[in-house]
């Protein structure tokens, strides 16, 4: 079974999206905290990973430094899904971490599409 990750701050989003991937056949790891979800997901391997920006107590760029450190999952893709756009430069500096990049708001059914494509391959 594919295994999708979510981080993001906010439980509603964790909820909405965490129920539509595992109606669509996805395991899903779903994290309100990304600094548990930092010790969490090296052991867990997901397929993809879809990141919020705008968090606490770190944000997903700072998840990113710390996700770059870790080897095992350097080729998971990143997907970041977030109200805030990424800056040139930090699109630039993350270029090769960071897979798409969606704005918020988004429909569950747009981004089970997306989820899709990226894990078909």
């Amino acid at each position: 079974m594919v295994t999708i990750a979510i981080v993001d701050d906010d439980p509603y989003i964790v909820e909405i999206f965490a129920l539509t991937f595992e109606r669509a056949g996805y395991s899903v790891l779903a994290f309100t905290n990304p600094l548990i979800a930092l010790e969490e997901l090296p052991l867990r391997e997901p397929a993809l990973l879809i990141l919020d920006l705008m968090m606490t107590p770190i944000t997903g760029l700072q998840f990113l430094d710390d996700w770059r450190k870790i080897r095992r999952v350097r080729s998971i893709p990143v997907v970041i899904l977030s109200a805030w756009d990424v800056s040139p430069e930090d699109r630039e500096k993350y270029a090769k971490d960071i897979t798409r990049i969606i704005r918020k708001p988004i429909l569950p059914k747009v981004l089970m599409e997306i989820v899709r494509e990226l894990c078909a391959g």
